[in-house]
């Protein structure tokens, strides 16, 4: 579960965050550490994240929460009528309404860890003139549409990446099915011929 927070993350942050610098100015004073990330906060606070992170978390709930279901399912303690409730296509598609509503309520709660950690990432990349810069477009009329359009534009995104990926995987199955059958041992020669 960690491993998908640190993944949304790098979905959430606007592509100037996650660009790194050559070399990224070192800190050279406490003080100016503490004014940057006061104002990287601001900066991020601009991105309403909150709402980038729900967008990009419900559209990975389906597949986690079928995960949870699946887990639960195979667990050898649970009582015999909710394994044959989960058995019919009702009864897992309520534990998985239910899983998908205490995941995100789970990731919400932790929304302020990512968000300062976005914060943070922006303080130890940027100088405080380039954040002051970034949040000045934010404020413009072209940052404020970009902002307004970036949910629009990451679903529109996020559906063509379904689409490749499900035609990457059509084309890669068979060749790699190939190479795996590609793996076994040469068959021995039957014995007296």
């Amino acid at each position: 579960m960690r491993l998908l927070a640190l993944a949304a993350l790098g979905f959430a942050v606007p592509v100037a965050a996650q660009t790194t610098p050559q070399s990224a100015p070192a800190l050279t004073a406490t003080r100016d550490a503490g004014g940057r990330i006061e104002t990287a906060r601001a900066l991020v606070g601009k991105l309403n994240l909150e709402r980038t992170l729900d967008f990009q978390f419900s559209s990975l709930m389906p597949l986690v929460s079928s995960n949870i279901v699946t887990s639960i399912q195979g667990s050898a303690t649970l009582p015999q009528p909710v394994k044959d409730r989960l058995a019919t296509p009702e009864g897992r598609q309520q534990a998985m309404t239910i899983a998908g509503e205490e995941m995100m309520a789970a990731f919400r709660a932790r929304y302020p860890t990512i968000v300062e950690a976005a914060a943070e990432e922006y303080r130890r990349n940027f100088s405080e003139d380039e954040l002051k810069a970034i949040a000045a477009f934010y404020d413009s009329p072209s940052g404020k549409r970009m902002l307004e359009l970036q949910p629009v534009l990451q679903q529109r995104l996020a559906e063509a990446g379904r689409t490749v990926g499900g035609e990457a995987g059509v084309a890669a199955f068979s060749k790699a099915m190939e190479r795996i059958l590609a793996m076994a041992p040469p068959a021995a020669p039957a014995k007296g011929k």
